[in-house]
């Protein structure tokens, strides 16, 4: 009787301790720290400068939020911008870039198409490349890389006599 009493004391106590070891987490474990930050997805927006008087860019376009509109034009009334592409998402390969807009208007392609790609995230910043045009046009855009962050950047070689077109970045959840 006294043999099965240890043993069950035994099992128990081995059942126990299994238990209590997986259920710590060690101070050390990947499960304790936070998400790094290349979890946040990357969303580039690209938006032209239009002729009023001159509709190139027919049906329906991509919303050009209130907060771009602001940083492009100090006066929004006077704003003639429109979005040629949606909230892209950025592909997060090093090897690889992500189209933004390729060159058409009116269902035209043209051979001046835009991309991004991110070119080096550390140290809680990133940086997005943004290139295309016929004259190969590129900048380099820095922001904090953490949810919200935000920036508008004139693609400033690509000047037209209407104005330069802008790039909106987004760093942060999902995107409508």
């Amino acid at each position: 009787m006294m043999t099965r009493f240890l043993l069950a004391v035994a099992i128990l106590s081995c059942a126990i301790t299994s238990i209590a070891l997986s259920t710590d987490v060690p101070e050390n474990s990947s499960a304790a720290k936070p998400a790094p930050a290349n979890l946040n997805p990357v969303y580039v927006k690209f938006i032209l400068p239009v002729d009023p008087a001159n509709a190139v860019i027919v049906g329906d376009q991509p919303v050009v939020e209130s907060w771009i509109v602001k940083s492009i034009d100090e006066n929004p009334r006077q704003a003639n911008f429109r979005a040629v592409s949606g909230w892209v998402r950025l592909d997060e390969d090093p090897f690889e870039t992500t189209e933004l807009w390729n060159g058409g208007l009116k269902g035209v392609v043209t051979t001046c198409p835009f991309h991004a790609d991110i070119t080096e995230r550390k140290d809680g910043w990133i940086k997005i490349d943004v290139s295309g045009g016929l004259d190969g046009d590129r900048i380099t855009v820095a922001l904090p890389d953490e949810p919200g962050s935000r920036e508008v950047a004139p693609m400033t070689q690509a000047q037209t006599k209407h104005g330069m077109p802008h790039v909106a970045i987004l760093i942060g959840p999902q995107v409508q």
